[in-house]
């Protein structure tokens, strides 16, 4: 169950050329929510009035849980406008939320001004093609309290399995369930800030195209994130704690054109935005070489980050090729033991421990290969229509990121005993189905190929792609039922209608967040859906 309860007070005074309006208010909003399960299978008895929880034989489960998380925030606007040429904005909030402990509060203003400067005198004769030229200039603050509801509480949780112990002592006496510490609490951590300026510029031009121009920097403070503790602390899940700072810089260009045809029974438009931003990490902690890493997927880590790089990176080794030959390979560089042979990867000497190569690759050799953040991202749409037809769609292309294709591991190298893929047998050196093992784009197959799985340039892909998200097409039945409707449309609208990519995997446009962003371990892909609908109103 949640509830917000919002309260605003408002004031308005206009007065010559000077407009004033100012708000207040506050916001309080709660979600609690409780929940019981249970579950048997395996009856002796078919009966329904037999199947009740105690006489099921397997599947036994028993759950239950209770989560409450509550915000309370103040905060107040203030606007003036002076000849609808000049405005100035000036926002503050006061946040107060129930997952932090002793810093619970966050103050976090924001200012911003614009001019709009067709108005101006000095403008006047470019009103015929200049319809409306507008600058504007802002800052502001918002913060962050995404990190689980109880991070500032050290947790305990009763499991016969973990935590049990002897009645009477003994390995065969009866057992009672004990408690264990299941995570570890802060109570220091308070909110996460990130601050935004941007320079933008709004244009009408011709009265039929817009122009939206946006450069922006944004620097995130107190990053809330689970550091790695050491081993012997146990298994208890970690605490978000405040670390560091990231800086985003960027750009975003919207370009629009509208128009009609045909004495106005046809008309149409496009719209396109571009966009481009670098993300750097400025500060992990006081010792610029410390580094953190993302989360492990069967014992290896595809992602990590550092001072000076982007949050996050791909990390590992560099896969320079295949071994032709058996002499090719006892001319490399010696590693992992006698693993060079003909058809296995050659690996690139990079470092050794003096920070030069040493022509034995190992740990050292490991380096940031490739970035899941795209060079640029950019959007279509195109609107059509003539009488009561229209015909709108919306396009999406994410270009230059890079892809982690994790599905890779465990179809295509033997450590998972099923499931192989077709390429792993036509296209590994070595097959009878490759006319040329020059051509080969995966290693030899063989029993024991646990080198071949450490991260690497061989697991990353491109994960460019464009797709189209929506497709719409509505007629206008009032047209034909002389207005008895006040609306009445009928409609054919699917998604996700093709996909252009080269990414093998199953979709390129995966959900991967923060330290683990652009790994595909395998989720669902993003689904087709076709609708067909009626919209009226009387």
């Amino acid at each position: 169950m949640n509830w917000t309860w919002t309260n605003t007070l408002e004031y308005g005074l206009v007065t010559g050329d000077h407009d004033i309006k100012l708000i207040a208010g506050t916001e309080a909003y709660d979600n609690t929510s409780t929940s019981i399960s249970a579950g048997r299978s395996q009856y002796t008895f078919k009966d329904i009035n037999y199947m009740t929880l105690n006489t099921g034989l397997r599947g036994i489960s028993n759950s239950d849980g209770n989560s409450a998380y509550s915000l309370f925030s103040v905060f107040g606007r203030a606007n003036y406008t002076y000849a609808d040429k000049y405005m100035v904005e000036a926002v503050v909030r006061r946040d107060g939320s129930s997952r932090f402990g002793t810093e619970k509060y966050g103050i976090f203003p924001a200012f911003s001004v614009g001019w709009r400067m067709t108005e101006e005198a000095f403008l006047a004769s470019t009103k015929q093609w200049l319809n409306e030229l507008k600058i504007r200039a802002g800052w502001g603050a918002v913060g962050n309290d995404q990190m689980g509801n109880y991070n500032s509480y050290t947790q305990y949780a009763y499991s016969e399995g973990s935590a049990s112990y002897g009645m009477t002592g003994g390995n065969n006496s009866f057992s009672s369930v004990g408690f264990y510490q299941s995570t570890f609490g802060n109570t220091d951590v308070k909110w996460e800030s990130t601050t935004t300026t941007n320079l933008g510029i709004d244009a009408n031009l011709f009265n039929h195209w817009t122009l939206v121009f946006d450069v922006w920097q944004r620097k995130t403070s107190d990053m809330l994130y689970q550091k790695q503790l050491p081993l012997v602390l146990g298994t208890a899940t970690r605490p978000s704690i405040n670390i560091g700072e990231m800086k985003n810089t960027g750009f975003d260009l919207e370009l629009g054109y509208s128009n009609t045809a045909l004495n106005g029974d046809f008309y149409y438009s496009a719209d396109l935005v571009f966009s481009h931003y670098k993300n750097e990490l400025t500060k992990l902690t006081d010792v610029s070489s410390d580094f953190y890493q993302g989360s492990g997927y069967r014992e290896k880590y595809y992602t990590r980050t550092q001072t000076g790089h982007a949050f996050p990176e791909f990390y590992g080794y560099i896969v320079e090729g295949i071994f032709q030959s058996d002499e090719e390979a006892a001319a490399w560089a010696p590693a992992f033991g006698t693993y060079n042979k003909a058809g296995h990867f050659k690996y690139k000497d990079v470092s050794g421990p003096d920070g030069v190569p040493d022509n034995v690759p190992n740990s050292y050799d490991r380096t940031y290969i490739g970035s899941p953040h795209p060079d640029f991202t950019a959007g279509l749409s195109l609107n059509f229509g003539y009488k009561g037809l229209s015909v709108m769609t919306t396009l999406y292309a994410s270009v230059g990121n890079e892809i982690v294709n994790y599905v890779s591991r465990f179809i295509d190298y033997t450590q998972f005993e099923s499931g192989k893929s077709k390429r792993r047998l036509y296209e590994s050196w070595g097959s009878p189905y490759l006319a040329n093992n020059a051509d080969a784009t995966m290693p030899i197959i063989y029993s024991n190929d646990t080198p071949h799985q450490e991260p690497s340039t061989a697991f990353l892909e491109d994960g460019s792609f464009l797709r189209m998200k929506t497709l719409r097409v509505g007629y206008d039945l009032n047209r034909i039922l002389n207005n008895k409707f006040s609306s009445l449309q009928v409609y054919f609208q699917g998604s996700n209608l093709f996909t252009l990519t080269n990414y093998p995997g199953l979709d390129p446009e995966i959900s991967g967040a923060g330290i683990n962003m652009g790994i595909d371990s395998g989720a669902w892909p993003t689904r087709r859906q076709f609708l067909f609908g009626i919209s009226f109103g009387l």
